[in-house]
């Protein structure tokens, strides 16, 4: 037997013995009205529920003296539900509030470390209509994370990144890919091969210092990775000799999430789409004319893996299958994904 189950065994024993000892000092009383064990437990009962219907009370000395001691003991028993029962409800909101029952989240993007730059990401992500899941070792995170964005949208776990059921909790199953954003290239890779162990196929995105690890990262199974000094230093070279472009390049990387901004988008196209079949000149012209928007490539599988064409000739041939890149203005999204039939970024099926 467990150790803290001594005190609740003998704490039955002890009030299960006072019921009997009531009922063998009542039973032979005077104008008693407790005369079986039955009688003796609803009189506990109700004492102890503190309802008190008083259809049954001890009339003899030593069946006051145990009521009194029934009493007492009731008081404590019933603070100790209460108190548990306030334990139970508090830790499984705590839980909620943690994370620590797992997201159902589909599709999402699981971000591992929480820091000025992994929330700039999770923004873009929610700007894009996306969903993410961020995971971080400090508890005072969670509240941050969740006054920062819609829970509906960023769902925060509180979770040891050591841990072994850290991927599963995030819901990794279901996931779209996965980006490691702690504060060094060493911990990023060992978080990557750890996490590759149980999740080899979850796409993996990881953001570099040092640019010359690209090759390692990639050896470990990474399906992209960035140099954020590489990124940083073209926008401020382009700054000093083409700043126009510069600007436009950087509203270009962030989402469009109003009518105004601009963005580089990818679209599926599906089999029974109007576009499958048809020339990339014939999906340009359709687009820029009913829409406003420019295709500026294609994405298509190969043997070789993904090849990304930019401004293909008019005369190539768009295939079920392929993703249609292009740049839009935020008030054509919606529009878009009508034509397409599915929202934009990788898709997963229905």
């Amino acid at each position: 037997m467990k150790r803290r189950s001594i005190p609740i065994a003998a704490a039955a024993a002890g009030y299960l013995l006072i019921i009997y000892l009531l009922y063998r000092i009542e039973a032979g009383g005077d104008g008693a009205n407790i005369r079986s064990v039955f009688d003796a437990f609803w009189y506990s009962l109700v004492t102890l529920t503190t309802v008190g219907y008083g259809d049954f009370y001890p009339v003899t000395p030593g069946g006051k003296i145990l009521a009194f001691t029934l009493i007492l003991a009731s008081l404590g028993v019933l603070g100790y539900i209460i108190g548990k029962i306030t334990e139970l409800i508090h830790t499984a909101a705590e839980r909620r509030r943690m994370g620590l029952n797992g997201t159902d989240f589909t599709n999402h993007v699981i971000v591992v470390g929480w820091n000025d730059f992994s929330e700039g990401v999770v923004t873009q992500l929610v700007n894009a209509g996306k969903r993410a899941c961020v995971v971080t070792n400090e508890r005072d995170h969670i509240d941050v994370i969740h006054d920062r964005f819609d829970r509906s949208r960023v769902f925060a776990l509180y979770c040891e990144f050591g841990s072994r059921d850290l991927i599963s909790k995030a819901g990794g199953q279901n996931a779209a890919g996965l980006m490691p954003c702690l504060d060094e290239d060493t911990k990023n890779l060992i978080f990557i091969l750890n996490s590759r162990k149980n999740f080899p196929d979850l796409p993996t995105v990881v953001t570099l210092d040092n640019a010359e690890l690209k090759e390692t990262f990639i050896s470990a199974g990474v399906s992209f990775t960035i140099s954020r000094n590489e990124i940083a230093s073209k926008i401020v070279a382009s700054y000093t000799f083409e700043p126009s472009v510069a600007r436009f390049n950087e509203d270009l990387l962030a989402s469009a999430s109003k009518d105004e901004d601009y963005d580089i988008l990818q679209y599926y196209v599906k089999e029974e789409n109007r576009f499958a079949g048809k020339t990339f000149g014939d999906v340009f012209d359709e687009l820029k004319r009913e829409l406003n928007v420019l295709a500026i490539g294609l994405s298509r599988v190969t043997e070789q893996g993904r090849e990304l064409m930019k401004l293909p000739d008019n005369g190539v041939q768009v295939q079920a299958g392929d993703y249609v890149v292009v740049m839009t203005s935020g008030k054509a999204l919606e529009r878009l994904t009508e034509l397409f039939g599915c929202p934009e970024g990788l898709y997963y099926g229905e």
